[in-house]
């Protein structure tokens, strides 16, 4: 009976040993399993964490991303309308060009007709230098003056007959005018008279214009001096500032033949 007993107990003890042992081996593989799911759990809320932080970073990326696209389309487009404005000023550039080359020739044109009716005056004006002599021609704004006192002329400044002295003179001017069939002339009389006794005269107006028709008269008569290109004027006391009266005859600039020659010469440059 007692070695039941001891039996019993024996077995009571090692079953309640065992029993003591896989307790212990199970709270160890508890609190193992815990402090695994505290470990898992810490990583799995330091994923978490990153990845809302790599959400961010994606997020913040694509918004870089969209950016960049638009400046890149704002770039394009900026360079698409600078590449517009570059050709445009480039074609206005090429136009304002061919504008200045074409004004370059028009002002050689003109030049050229400036330089060869300067050369025609010169020559006309030697050709009345050669043929009357003296200090009573002179040039002024490309037109040639001839004078002559009107006591010369006409032997009294209160008359208008030219005398037979004067018509030498007017001879040489006729004999250069006739070789010279395109040039024009205006006579142009001065008179300060102040008393017109026994003259059938009514004021200086008269006898100035009386006194360049007389002289017109003699070129045309006398010398055969084409009236079509000859002109009377009379300036009274208002033609001259010289106290000393006196004729002058205006040989007149042909300015309808330099229109035609620098338009000649402008026609020509064009179609070169």
């Amino acid at each position: 009976m007692r070695r039941i007993i001891l039996f019993a107990s024996i077995l009571f003890l090692t079953n309640t040993m065992v029993h003591a042992q896989k307790k212990k081996d199970l709270l160890d593989e508890i609190d193992k399993l815990r402090s695994e799911l505290k470990t898992t759990q810490g990583e799995l809320a330091s994923s978490r964490k990153n990845e809302k932080s790599s959400e961010t970073k994606v997020a913040t990326m694509e918004a870089q991303v969209n950016d960049l696209k638009e400046s890149n389309a704002s770039l394009l487009a900026n360079m698409t309308n600078f590449t517009e404005l570059s050709n445009k000023k480039a074609s206005n550039l090429q136009k304002t060009q061919e504008i200045i080359k074409d004004k370059d020739k028009q002002l050689n044109a003109i030049n050229d007709a400036i330089t060869k009716t300067d050369s025609l005056n010169l020559a006309v004006f030697s050709a009345f230098k050669n043929a009357i002599g003296g200090d009573n021609i002179k040039i002024s704004n490309s037109t040639i003056h001839i004078i002559l006192s009107n006591t010369t002329l006409f032997g009294d400044d209160k008359t208008y007959e030219v005398n037979d002295n004067a018509k030498a003179t007017l001879g040489k001017i006729a004999a250069t005018l006739n070789a010279n069939p395109h040039l024009k002339i205006v006579v142009e009389g001065n008179s300060n008279a102040l008393k017109f006794d026994g003259k059938n005269i009514i004021d200086n107006w008269d006898l100035s214009a009386r006194q360049a028709a007389s002289v017109v008269r003699v070129l045309q008569n006398d010398f055969q001096v084409a009236p079509k290109n000859m002109e009377a004027v009379g300036k009274s006391e208002y033609g001259s500032e010289s106290i000393e009266t006196a004729t002058r005859i205006i040989i007149d600039p042909n300015f309808d033949e330099f229109y035609s020659m620098a338009k000649d010469n402008m026609k020509k440059n064009a179609e070169n």
